[in-house]
């Protein structure tokens, strides 16, 4: 990985010393406008009134970005129709290697020195889907105009912002529903790649973004060790829960969990009460996080949360490692049931 990286910077070096000593093309004085079509603004529009969150308004106030691309101009003389021509040709190279984030990483180095003008935001009718409409973005600089696909696609009937490669909208790992103002992870998403370990619910703890509780519920089964948590809680601005499940070689020490395998998910439902007042629902899929985020004007904290989740075991024998599990941490403030292979948890 090191390697990798001194390759890459080295490789970013001789971008720019190619461009040395060649005059600049940016003009001067260039403003940075985000504009967007009338589909978008509606969602733009529902998300505010129901949350608060003015995202035309953000995108509106974003800083000029041209500043110091004029300043690094002027200093190294760089030609950046060249330089940007350059950039996206290492990305093509990477592209086809199938060094995706490296590719990524090039083509936002050619974008940033190219001087954005302005950027478009609009919904087009997306032909193998129909009924759907995908993100797209249009940047101009201040020579020509790029068109970006944002892998991020809405359903006006069902509200659903999602990604087509199960990666989640613009591959944050996360879908949104604009009608239930849901935030839920997909199946695939890049978290998936970092396991769990107790670290990070520490770090969560530490910030004054993250307010939940959480449990964990460890067992051996079928030569591994197990184990499944629980948040609920509040994260940024809302209010939900969490249910992992993970596993792990019994020759591994320290709290380092991996996310299970296909083969390994688990049948998971759930859902999240304040009171009486339903907020969160999600009916049974095979996961290996299921979770769900109800984005809030405000806020709970995880005491005024009742969390209802059933997961579904593999057999009789993961059923009763399982039901140890519960049994032993009884203490923790939940109740659980037995009806076949379903444990539900009432916490």
């Amino acid at each position: 990985m090191f390697l990798r990286i001194v390759a890459f910077l080295l490789s970013l070096v001789t971008g720019l010393s190619g461009m040395m000593g060649v005059p600049h093309a940016q003009s001067q004085g260039l403003t940075f406008d985000v504009t967007f079509d009338e589909m978008s603004k509606e969602i733009c529009e529902e998300v505010k009134d129901y949350c608060g969150i003015d995202a035309i308004k953000i995108a509106s106030n974003l800083p000029d970005l041209n500043g110091s691309i004029v300043l690094t101009n002027r200093v190294f003389h760089i030609d950046t129709v060249a330089f940007r021509d350059k950039m996206y040709a290492k990305r093509d190279e990477c592209y086809k290697q199938g060094e995706d984030i490296k590719g990524a990483l090039y083509h936002f180095i050619g974008v940033y020195f190219s001087g954005i003008v302005k950027a478009d935001v609009v919904l087009e009718p997306f032909p193998r889907l129909p009924g759907e409409y995908e993100f797209i973005v249009y940047i101009t600089y201040y020579d020509s105009t790029e068109r970006f696909q944002s892998n991020t696609y809405y359903n006006p009937e069902t509200g659903e912002l999602h990604s087509r490669n199960d990666m989640g909208v613009a591959n944050l790992g996360h879908n949104l529903n604009i009608q239930e103002m849901l935030v839920y992870a997909t199946t695939n998403c890049w978290m998936r790649y970092f396991g769990f370990c107790l670290f990070y619910d520490l770090v969560s703890y530490t910030t004054p973004f993250f307010n939940y509780r959480t449990r964990r519920f460890k067992f051996d089964y079928q030569g591994k060790e197990w184990m499944i948590q629980i948040w609920k809680g509040r994260y940024l601005i809302a209010d939900g829960a969490e249910i992992g499940v993970y596993n792990r070689d019994k020759s591994k020490i320290g709290t380092y969990y991996d996310c299970v395998s296909d083969a390994d998910r688990l049948k998971i439902s759930f859902s999240v009460y304040q009171g009486d007042k339903l907020l969160v629902s999600r009916a049974e899929q095979l996961h290996w996080w299921a979770n769900g985020f109800k984005i809030m004007k405000k806020t709970c904290g995880p005491n005024d949360l009742t969390l209802k989740c059933t997961i579904e075991m593999k057999d009789e024998e993961m059923l009763q490692a399982f039901s140890q599990a519960l049994e032993h941490n009884m203490w923790q403030g939940y109740t659980y049931t037995v009806d076949g292979l379903k444990v539900s948890i009432v916490w």
